[in-house]
């Protein structure tokens, strides 16, 4: 027997659901019973199956608990009415169909299709419902799909320029050693004369204290001139555009930086010459 084409046969399923005859759920247990990984596949489904009713339960309409529960007492009536008081006696008992049993039946039947008909409406009620749950989620998640496939596209076209600007022969790249106040760190700067453009990249610095902020430096004519302040250092981030440097530097400045006339007035954490 090929136990992996009778786990993929669907009759575990038909068997969490109920929905096997008394002769084919004998075989899944006996089978569940010499094959543990049966056992595991039916422990399984019947996880997903609590999973999915715990995930979607939602209380039913109160009119239509009413009706099931009313047409449940009638049963029960009918029953009470039409069975007659059991003796036991040593006989075989044998089903008379007399008229008055088959009226039984017949009331009996009529009470039940009551019970299956409003157990029909109440899962009607809930597939629909859940059906409009799903409509809402599939256009929920087509408009984040949407969403992320235009994050994407723009975040490919920001990566194609970064690189397009790495790659362009007139891009110097400029690396930033690291100071008396922290030997370790460091900085890249990448310039390009033609264009004026300044990218900052590679940045590894402490972290500025509170009211304290990093400012790129360029070095033009022997004279410091402000090319920005660093907002997020640890990514390839656009600066001020400049003509002319002949170095770079970052300082530490107090929170909203210092000015091209002022010049750094703080520490300088990182330099390199072009």
């Amino acid at each position: 027997m090929n136990i992996q084409e009778y786990i993929e046969s669907g009759i575990l399923e038909s068997y969490v659901l109920g929905s096997t005859t008394a002769e084919e759920a004998e075989v899944v247990e006996q089978l569940a019973q010499a094959y543990p990984i049966i056992q595991l596949e039916i422990d399984a489904i019947r996880d997903s199956v609590e999973e999915y009713a715990l995930k979607f339960a939602k209380t039913p309409p109160p009119e239509l608990k009413t009706k099931v529960m009313n047409a449940l007492l009638e049963l029960e009536e009918i029953q009470n009415v039409n069975t007659p008081p059991q003796t036991a006696t040593p006989e075989t008992n044998l089903v008379s169909f007399t008229p008055e049993s088959k009226k039984s039946s017949f009331s009996f039947g009529y009470a039940a299709s009551w019970v299956l008909l409003a157990m029909s409406v109440l899962a009607n009620w809930f597939l629909y419902n859940n059906w409009q749950k799903s409509e809402d989620k599939v256009v929920a998640l087509e408009s984040q799909t949407q969403i992320l496939a235009s994050s994407e596209r723009a975040l490919k076209a920001s990566y194609q320029e970064n690189i397009n600007i790495l790659l362009n022969p007139e891009t110097k790249r400029v690396q930033l050693g690291g100071q008396k106040p922290a030997p370790e760190a460091q900085a890249v700067v990448y310039w390009n004369s033609a264009t004026q453009e300044v990218y900052l990249s590679s940045v590894k610095l402490p972290l500025a204290p509170e009211g304290k902020q990093y400012q790129l430096w360029a070095i033009v004519d022997g004279k410091p001139v402000d090319a920005g302040l660093l907002d997020n250092p640890e990514t390839f981030e656009k600066m001020k555009s400049l003509g002319n440097a002949q170095a770079f530097a970052i300082s530490l400045e107090a929170k909203g930086g210092s000015t091209t006339e002022a010049g750094p007035k703080g520490e300088i954490f990182v330099l390199g010459n072009v």
